[in-house]
């Protein structure tokens, strides 16, 4: 979906992610920031090089406007030019790895999953929920011979993940239904993934009703996963822990059921630093 944005409109709320819009007494932030903003998001949405004509296109500006903008994250690192288009910097990779270590929550996270004798083994993950996609955030390898890795700052659709539908369960009614509308069709990784809206709020009603969230291949064939909402105040998050499908018994659910559950429960009580 194209992000245009007017340099006029830029000035005054963020809708899209549902920012407040900025009154006579406040400062607006500056189109060319928030356009520098865009710019990144969307690099981070494209796995190959991005041209100056798409992203001019993308954001609703002019290609010179464009290219000023983009010749400043230059100089701070933020992006690269290549003779393909335009990509992310290292420094945003920096920056993100600055973030989390500065979230008492993630090491919080490590230490937990370290000490748990039902998780530490295992393939343990920690997200939040960014609009309706998860967003990987920690991650703590076990020593399975077999496991799917997502890497820390990537996303993937919440519909089909475990991590995704465990928080998508604890949303309040209204707050559900304005990002479902957000989505046209639900994204199919697999035959087994969820296909339609309705079948996506029967498996959210059935998450409610057991306390955790079990993505049955899904999402990536052979894996299975269970997901358990954090219900901390702030952004959605939750933890996971994914496993090779053979390994499924009913001991290791409730296993890892619980372990997931103890430690949604202590990161509910960790306080950012």
């Amino acid at each position: 979906m194209s992000a245009q944005v007017q340099p006029e409109e830029a000035g005054r709320t963020d809708g899209r992610r549902g920012g407040a819009a900025y009154g006579s007494g406040e400062q607006a932030p500056s189109p060319a920031a928030y356009r520098a903003g865009l710019v990144l998001e969307l690099l981070a949405r494209r796995s190959e090089p991005v041209p100056l004509t798409t992203l001019a296109a993308e954001l609703g500006a002019a290609k010179s406007s464009t290219l000023n903008v983009l010749v400043s994250l230059e100089g701070a690192g933020m992006v690269r030019r290549t003779a393909a288009g335009w990509v992310l910097g290292y420094k945003v990779v920096e920056l993100g790895r600055a973030a989390l270590a500065s979230t008492g929550v993630v090491d919080e996270f490590h230490r937990a999953v370290a000490a748990s004798r039902e998780l530490q083994g295992e393939t343990v993950v920690l997200a939040v929920l960014d609009a309706t996609d998860v967003v990987y955030v920690a991650r703590h390898d076990g020593h399975q011979p077999a496991r799917f890795v997502n890497e820390i700052g990537t996303r993937n659709p919440a519909t089909v993940t475990a991590l995704g539908r465990a928080m998508l369960a604890e949303l309040d009614d209204d707050e559900l239904e304005r990002r479902l509308a957000a989505l046209d069709r639900l994204p199919v990784r697999t035959p087994r993934s969820l296909r339609t809206v309705a079948q996506l709020r029967a498996d959210l009603a059935a998450v409610q009703e057991r306390g955790y969230s079990v993505d049955d291949e899904q999402g990536v064939p052979g894996i299975r996963c269970f997901g358990v909402g954090v219900g901390a105040p702030g952004p959605p998050t939750a933890v996971s822990a994914s496993f090779v499908a053979d390994r499924l018994t009913p001991e290791l659910e409730t296993s890892l059921v619980a372990g997931l559950t103890r430690l949604a429960a202590r990161l509910r009580r960790a306080e950012p630093r």
